[in-house]
């Protein structure tokens, strides 16, 4: 009897050894399976719209079309926060996407949503659409874009837009692509002056690049906006002359002053009334009261195209021009500010003689004539010095026989 119960232990024993074994394959097999079918993200660019090298007229306002597979198994999700094509790295293009963001804290950076608006299964493609503005100095400039996911984790490879700027000749005074691309780069942040206004009356020293603090809307408005379209000496905007009121910040912190005193009065502006009628680089400005007045506004920002726009101190980047800042505000007026490109020359018969002038606040230029418009015409610098008048240079010339043309050109 002992020995038999013996036998029947270890038959049982070897049972017990087969069944754990067997499940532990049952286990590993299962395991297997798993990360066979892991979620992963993955990509892979199918084609882009403008091919690299591609020659652009300095000024041109441009679009590019990703259209990218996705290789991965998981589902790319729509929207602004779902899988998103956003820039990597400072923007030198003037990137605007073509949907606005409602939500601040989401895009830091230029981001284009999922053109279908619609879920991508894997093996599906998304196409994703940016626009972009050439700047005004030649050569080769580009921009470059990565896939993130609705975590906020980027993937796949990344794409760009690169471009070759004509050498057009002389450029015009505003370079919009800067002005939005410095846009860009620091609606989030303290601009390259390091200084950001906390409040209407007073300034910190953050740093550039610093977090923008979170304070009253409107406090740092005129000040990102000088910067943006201006010549700050860390790094250059759209170039224009902005003289700064109150040192050691760079340009003009009051919205007002802004708009009316340094830009339309000497002429580097004006308001039109239309959204259509603006480009980038623009500004619109706002009056929280009711009031009609240019004179009382209360907050500027910049537009940037597409319907969207930058702003400090609220820190937005592309959102709604229409309605972001109207939402809480029943009484608002809003007033849309036209920068001018160049200088505008004007002409006056004076007897025998034409009367040309344009405002001394455009720097730099001088007057050149033609005798033809044809593409291959020979533009030469009228050597006589105009006078100045009051806030106009003015020059005098005698009455051609046949045709000559004047145009102002940055030497």
């Amino acid at each position: 009897m002992p020995l038999v119960g013996k036998a029947n232990m270890k038959a049982h024993e070897n049972r017990l050894r087969r069944c754990l074994g067997a499940f532990l394959l049952f286990i590993a097999a299962l395991l297997g399976q798993a990360d066979a079918f892991a979620l992963v993200d993955s990509a892979q660019l199918i084609s882009a719209s403008i091919p690299a090298g591609t020659l652009v007229m300095p000024r041109t306002v441009f679009v590019q079309t990703w259209t990218i597979q996705n290789t991965g198994t998981t589902t790319w999700s729509p929207g602004e926060e779902g899988y998103t094509l956003n820039l990597v790295g400072a923007d030198n293009l003037g990137a605007v996407p073509f949907s606005a963001t409602n939500t601040v804290s989401t895009w830091s950076v230029p981001s284009a949503t999922i053109g279908s608006a619609k879920s991508v299964a894997p093996g599906g493609q998304a196409i994703f659409t940016m626009s972009f503005i050439a700047p005004e100095t030649p050569g080769s400039i580009s921009d470059t874009f990565q896939i993130c996911n609705a975590s906020g984790i980027f993937f796949g490879p990344q794409v760009s837009v690169q471009i070759v700027i004509v050498n057009a000749g002389s450029t015009n005074q505003y370079d919009r692509a800067k002005a939005v691309s410095y846009a860009n780069n620091y609606a989030r942040y303290v601009c390259s002056d390091g200084y950001c206004w906390t409040n209407g009356s007073s300034y910190g020293d953050f740093g550039s690049h610093a977090p923008v603090p979170a304070t009253q809307l409107g406090d740092d408005c005129a000040h990102f906006v000088s910067c943006c379209i201006g010549r700050q000496s860390a790094q250059w905007g759209g170039g224009l002359y902005i003289p700064s009121r109150v040192p050691p910040t760079y340009g003009e912190p009051g919205a007002s002053r802004l708009v009316n005193n340094v830009l339309m009065a000497p002429g580097y502006a004006t308001e039109v009334f239309s959204l259509s009628s603006l480009s980038p680089g623009d500004l619109i400005g706002w009056n929280w009261e009711g009031d009609t007045n240019i004179a009382d506004l209360d907050h500027v920002c910049l537009y940037l195209g597409n319907g969207v726009v930058a702003a400090h101190s609220a820190s937005c980047l592309d959102v709604p021009a229409t309605s972001w800042y109207q939402d809480s505000e029943p009484k608002w007026e809003w007033h849309l500010i036209h920068i001018l490109d160049s200088p505008v020359l004007s002409a006056a018969k004076s007897g025998s003689k034409l009367v040309l002038s344009w405002g001394t606040n455009w720097s730099g230029y001088a007057l050149y004539s033609t005798t033809s418009l044809s593409s291959n015409a020979t533009w030469t610098k009228v050597s006589a010095a105009p006078a100045m008048v009051g806030a106009l240079n003015m020059m005098t010339n005698t009455m051609p026989r046949g045709a000559l043309f004047y145009r102002l050109m940055l030497p």
